[in-house]
């Protein structure tokens, strides 16, 4: 369920690009993600002050769902980045789509807390908080318990793809205090 919001604009930190004033490359952008989700997101309504972070953060979304975690890996990792950064808004949407991709609410919640009830989600979630933890610099043995799961050396370059993704967007939204329109998450 996506709610919709009339924003004000003097009730936001930063400008929202509506999609009646969307030109040129920002209108592009938002035809695809109307397309794609169904609706242009408040987060894009603000990262649309600047084209190229909403071409950023859409392009890495494409490239990151024709990688090799699938998608409900892809949301572990998305979800447990925004909890660890705080972001209410991601945390939200990515409950949200990781479980309209088939993982169960309560695992979603597991996920947040850092655990996980199947061993190679868990390998992932422990080895995502690991990254982020200790800002990259894994040891030998997180790299080790994550090659034991059954993930490779390229998972690992799309885990830190990820991050990279919910970089930009936790970030943004913690300076934009994006106005949620995704059901807000339960507590975790």
């Amino acid at each position: 369920m996506i709610f919709s919001l009339d924003l004000d604009q003097d009730t936001v930190r930063l400008k929202i690009i509506e999609t009646e004033a969307a030109t040129g490359k920002v209108k592009e952008l938002y035809e695809a993600s109307q397309k794609e989700f169904g609706n242009v997101f408040n987060l894009f309504k603000g990262l649309a002050n600047a084209p190229l972070a909403l071409e950023a953060y859409m392009t890495l979304e494409k490239l990151i769902a024709g990688g090799k975690l699938s998608p409900v890996e892809q949301d572990i990792v998305r979800l447990r980045a925004s909890e660890l950064n705080g972001c209410e808004y991601c945390v939200g949407a990515h409950s949200m789509t990781a479980q309209m991709k088939g993982l169960p609410g309560e695992e979603t919640l597991r996920v947040r807390r850092g655990e996980a009830t199947e061993p190679n989600h868990a390998a992932l979630v422990r080895f995502t908080g690991r990254v982020l933890e200790t800002k990259g610099f894994v040891d030998d043995e997180d790299l080790d318990a994550f090659r034991r799961a059954g993930y490779t050396d390229e998972h690992v370059a799309e885990v830190v793809t990820i991050l990279a993704q919910k970089t930009l967007s936790n970030y943004f939204n913690h300076i934009h205090e994006t106005p949620l329109d995704v059901p807000a998450a339960a507590e975790a």
